[in-house]
């Protein structure tokens, strides 16, 4: 027996509402998804910039020794009370003073700028020189006191 137009059926509209709730959820879901993938991308980025600046502090102490273990570089206080703002402008001739405050200001230009960027650095007699740096996380999700400690022999 042949059906006619009368018994073809189509979809309902409440099938093609159901449809699109079940795609919209899922769209949500991607969207929560990649935020999530981009805060951690962003902390992963700061975690790094971390590093590179740290090592690069250790690595121009190394090329001026002298001055590193004399305590040039030293910041006031040492590890235990990192500053977090930028010292002032070295007088002519402070090459360590100099390099320490071009250096901070690249840390805060990396890590964010402001109260919650500080950096410690200390470096004793027989050239054990440590370098601590210390962020703020949230904005990208993570934990508000974020915190490396290199330390290197020269």
């Amino acid at each position: 027996m042949r059906q006619g137009p009368r018994d073809a059926r189509g979809v309902s509209l409440i099938e093609i509402l159901v449809a699109v709730l079940i795609l919209s959820v899922g769209v949500l879901g991607l969207a929560a998804m990649q935020v999530r993938s981009m805060r951690a991308t962003i902390s992963s980025e700061q975690k790094t910039q971390a590093v590179v600046l740290a090592q690069y502090l250790l690595d121009l102490m190394r090329v001026d020794r002298s001055s590193a273990v004399q305590g040039l570089y030293n910041t006031a206080g040492g590890l235990a009370a990192p500053i977090c703002a930028l010292p002032a402008v070295p007088a002519a001739g402070a090459f360590a003073s100099s390099e320490l405050r071009g250096w901070m200001a690249s840390v805060q230009a990396g890590l964010g700028p402001g109260a919650s960027t500080c950096v410690a650095v200390d470096c004793d007699a027989l050239a054990l020189c440590s370098v601590r740096l210390k962020w703020d996380d949230t904005a990208a999700g993570g934990l508000p006191d974020q915190s490396l400690t290199l330390t290197s022999r020269l």
